[in-house]
């Protein structure tokens, strides 16, 4: 491992660095040679070391991962990442109103100390006036981190989306016009807790009818323990102009190293439930750049 990689050293969490040195690399998913020193050193020799270790990344500007949280399902993080995520959703509807699912792709590339670039590709499938299916709205972003505090329990990000009409709006399925969507991303340790909140802005570009409107989504949880394969529990807060919903939700790490993780759960309207319906909701991650399993 190349300590000098800022890459390397930054994303990771001090609890992660400071399992690897206690127990050993196994315990973590990584090499069965990488031994644990929990018998030989005491906390404070451990975080010391951890210190140690951070001062070889020379580029001050990259965030550390105390404030990589655990990333819910609706609200965006507001840390930088290389991952490919599929979203899956499904809604059954009623009698006066079809079923609806999507399976939307997203890749995420991380650009520079604090940059992101990302494309959204969605499959809609919906059942309202008859069933019908094909490509949804497409669209690319790009957010940055504007502040992380000294103490690294606080990130603020700020980044913009453009929605392109790809879809067939009379088909039910994407819309009619570009919409760009600029927003505010930020996350909070407390304690044992996470606190992730975004704000965002939808405006149309041409089709006054649509309107603009602010999207919001609060999350609030925990993880269950130190370990990159740890559950997750949390609940969300969604909401969309004069519409929200609550959304309930488990999360887990699928392998030791954490770089493949899946989260489900369902998003349950509390007001305007008439233009909405319970949605079953969750994602397949894989942190492309991590390991799933290290070599023995």
């Amino acid at each position: 491992m190349d300590f000098t990689d800022c890459s390397v050293t930054t994303p990771e969490p001090d609890a992660d660095w400071e399992l690897v040195i206690a127990q050993g690399g196994p315990v973590a998913g990584l090499s069965s040679q990488m031994p644990g020193y929990g018998d030989s050193l005491n906390e404070g020799q451990i975080h010391a070391l951890i210190s140690y270790i951070r001062t070889f990344c020379s580029e001050p500007g990259w965030p550390l991962g105390n404030v990589n949280f655990s990333g819910p399902i609706f609200t965006e993080k507001a840390f930088p990442e290389n991952e490919v995520v599929i979203l899956p959703s499904v809604s059954h509807g009623d009698e006066e109103n079809g079923g609806q699912g999507q399976i939307k792709a997203v890749y995420e590339r991380r650009v520079g100390t604090r940059g992101q670039f990302e494309i959204s590709v969605p499959w809609q499938m919906n059942a309202v006036g008859g069933r019908s299916t094909g490509l949804g709205a497409v669209e690319v972003g790009a957010k940055y981190v504007l502040h992380v505090n000294q103490a690294a329990t606080r990130i603020l990000s700020g980044g913009v989306e453009v929605k392109i009409p790809t879809g067939t709006k009379s088909r039910g399925v994407g819309g009619n016009t570009t919409v760009v969507e600029p927003y505010l991303l930020a996350g909070f340790a407390v304690r044992d807790f996470t606190l992730q909140t975004e704000f965002k802005i939808e405006v149309p570009m041409s089709d006054v009818s649509e309107g603009t409107e602010l999207v919001y989504n609060v999350y609030g949880g925990r993880d269950l323990s130190g370990l990159p394969s740890t559950w997750s529990i949390g609940l969300e807060l969604n909401g969309i102009g004069d519409r929200l919903a609550v959304t309930p939700q488990l999360r887990k790490g699928l392998t030791k190293t954490g770089a493949l993780a899946a989260a489900w759960g369902v998003r349950i309207p509390i007001v305007n439930r008439q233009r909405q319906h319970t949605q079953w909701v969750g994602y397949l991650l894989w942190e492309y750049r991590d390991p799933v399993r290290a070599a023995p």
